[in-house]
């Protein structure tokens, strides 16, 4: 039994791939204008900056040159910088302070601790620290402390908003989970949400080309083959509150039910299956997603869940045995018996038997 259900579970082959790129941010201080003009926000294509005066008596300000004094940002102890990813992850953070300035930076402590921590060891030299890729960095000037920064170099990965790339098998069927992207449906895509009513997997809702998937939200997806480029989208779109998907952005244990439904191509067709003989917990793929469920005895769960590859039209799984006792009709209208094979309607509504 075991053995049947770990040879029947082959995946829909679906790969998901993201074009990553390293950028790299300079900011020159040097070049801003007005003596003394207070800053609060920097904002670049892949980083913002953000200035705050903290418990200092002076706040961060741009400072001219004047004299021996190079132009230079200048920030007083309890002053406040953040660097802050712009959908990126911030790599490197390089400074270039001013060499003539009358104090000279001792000590730049890093929140949270132990992230990363800059000292002054000598003049003219370029500080940096290198980062295993996060959100934001804040920085907070010591006691008795100023500084003037010439430069700051930001090294950063930009986020893989635009796009990703889903490559859909000759099944046409895929599942996709991202709990923090939204995207808009490519050309020739539709998306799927499933509820549960009375034990039976029932249609949701349905996104066409064009609408919004909202993030936080599990799909099945139904495509002829080949490459599909979902590109993120600022908007929310309208969220299925009944939708009984769920998903993981990592390989991770499924969670939220007693019984649990993988997808894959089986036996029965493209749909959610047992991945264990008892229906039991597994590791779901990343970005893939997976039903949890809780029926009433687990003695009407079945271990399948599947649609109809070219009309979508899905099987109830958990009151197939109840059908055979119902008046069946095939689409003529005509009452068929137990062994039609087809789409069938029973009680007013349409099943595939297989």
């Amino acid at each position: 039994m075991i053995r049947f259900f770990v040879t029947m579970f082959s995946l829909l082959c679906f790969t998901i791939t993201s074009q990553a790129q390293t950028k790299t941010e300079k900011i020159d201080f040097t070049e801003m204008s007005g003596r003394g003009i207070e800053v609060k926000k920097i904002d670049r294509p892949g980083v913002i900056l953000l200035f705050d005066g903290g418990e200092a008596q002076y706040v961060p300000a741009f400072y001219e040159k004047k004299g021996n004094e190079e132009a230079a940002l200048r920030m007083y102890y309890g002053n406040i910088l953040t660097v802050k990813g712009k959908q990126s992850k911030i790599k490197e953070i390089h400074f270039k302070f001013a060499t003539k300035a009358k104090t000279q930076l001792t000590t730049l402590k890093v929140i949270p601790k132990g992230m990363m921590s800059l000292k002054r060891i000598k003049k003219d030299i370029d500080i940096w620290s290198s980062l295993n890729g996060v959100d934001s960095v804040m920085f907070i000037l010591g006691d008795g402390n100023q500084v003037r920064i010439k430069t700051i170099g930001i090294v950063y990965e930009a986020l893989p908003s635009d796009p990703v790339v889903l490559t859909i098998s000759a099944a046409r069927h895929a599942t996709l989970y991202y709990s923090d992207k939204a995207f808009t449906i490519p050309q020739g895509v539709v998306a799927r949400t499933y509820k549960i009513e009375d034990n039976m997997l029932t249609l949701s809702k349905k996104y066409a080309s064009g609408d919004v998937l909202p993030k936080d939200m599990a799909v099945v997806l139904e495509a002829d083959e080949g490459r599909y480029t979902f590109w993120m989208t600022e908007k929310q779109g309208e969220k299925d509150e009944k939708n009984v998907l769920k998903g993981t952005d990592d390989k991770c244990q499924t969670t939220g039910g007693t019984i649990y439904y993988g997808f894959s191509n089986g036996k029965r067709g493209v749909g959610f299956y047992w991945r264990k003989a008892d229906g039991g917990a597994f590791e779901n793929g990343a970005h893939k997603a997976y039903i949890a469920y809780t029926p009433s005895s687990t003695a009407q769960a079945k271990s399948y869940l599947v649609f109809d590859t070219a009309t979508g039209v899905h099987l109830t799984a958990f009151q197939e045995s109840q059908m055979e006792d119902e008046p069946t009709y095939n689409l003529a209208g005509q009452r068929v018996g137990k062994d039609y094979k087809g789409i069938v309607i029973t009680r007013g509504k349409k099943y595939l038997r297989k």
